[in-house]
């Protein structure tokens, strides 16, 4: 088989003008390392044993979770996206579904209605938005049953919370209290993600905690040269690269060429992220690109910038 080196969805792009390859570049793809498998692996997991408790709606099940935290720039979004992607929503003119709901958490929470609005906004729900909350007058409990009958009108088998660490602060205990309960009398496993705070503000509940740890593998860590999942990635995301020829990037030279460009400053000296690998790589593929190269060269390395 022609081009071994390539993601099979990369292949037909070197059929494509030099403007249509650099497109592809600067495009997200999504590389499947070791944590991301483990990670999608066990959403999967939850995400089917939901379908198991269909039938016993009216019982309570002890339900699996999990968190997911690591710093900025570790893929921590990539995950989820992909998770997403392959339980996409659904559309249709009388109904529709959210098999893995997503919101993002305000950084301004300073309540229980604060925390509501922030979970309808998965849905586009119009109490999502602050004008229409102030002029509804509706009690804390009536907008828990909102949001429950709008987790199971959707279908949602999986409901993830990102920047989970913005429930810190004075109402903190109140607002996990509330998910805790929620996620019980809902039935749908809550996805806690965040920064690594996220870690000691569950463990401020101790049945939280429980249901959603956090596992090795769902915490993301800075990666470090002599890492193996350092110079994997760089291999897993060259297979995106719209190049006849192999480029090597996980080579012994490439990979501390590239290493010293994308390591981070003090206090993390030493380490680097996965965002900044990506973005060097897709610089230095429009660089060979644009150079005419069959590969990514050393001189398109030396030339890319963060």
């Amino acid at each position: 088989m022609p081009y071994k080196h390539l993601d099979k969805t990369a292949i037909p792009i070197l059929e494509k003008n030099i403007q249509a390859k650099i497109k592809w570049v600067r495009k997200d793809h999504f590389v499947y390392h070791p944590k991301a498998i483990a990670c999608l692996n066990k959403f999967n997991w939850i995400y089917e044993q939901t379908f198991f408790y269909d039938d016993t709606e009216d019982l309570i099940h002890d339900m699996e979770s999990i968190s997911l935290i690591g710093n900025t720039g570790l893929g921590k979004s990539s995950i989820i996206n992909e998770l997403r992607r392959t339980h996409s929503r659904q559309h249709n003119p009388t109904y529709e579904k959210y098999p893995v709901a997503y919101c993002l958490l305000k950084d301004s929470i300073t309540g229980l209605k604060g925390l509501y609005t922030s979970l309808l906004s998965a849905y586009g729900h119009p109490l999502a938005k602050a004008e229409a909350l102030k002029m509804s007058n509706i009690r804390i409990s009536e907008l828990e049953d909102v949001f429950i009958h709008t987790l199971k009108e959707t279908e949602t088998k999986l409901f993830i919370i990102d920047e989970f660490q913005h429930t810190k602060g004075r109402n903190q205990r109140a607002i996990l209290n509330m998910l805790k309960r929620t996620m019980l009398a809902s039935q749908v496993p809550f996805i806690p993600v965040g920064m690594p705070e996220t870690k000691s503000i569950l463990d401020m509940d101790m049945q939280l905690s429980n249901r959603c740890p956090v596992r090795p593998y769902s915490h993301l860590k800075f990666l470090k040269f002599k890492d193996d999942e350092y110079r994997s990635f760089l291999s897993g995301y060259e297979k995106f690269q719209p190049f006849p020829e192999p480029s090597d990037l996980s080579s012994k030279d490439f990979a501390n060429m590239i290493f010293d460009k994308v390591q981070l400053p003090k206090p993390h000296l030493g380490e680097t992220n996965r965002r900044n690998m990506v973005i060097l790589i897709k610089t230095a593929s429009v660089i060979a690109l644009r150079n005419n190269h069959n590969r990514i060269e050393e001189e398109d390395l030396k030339n890319a910038q963060l």
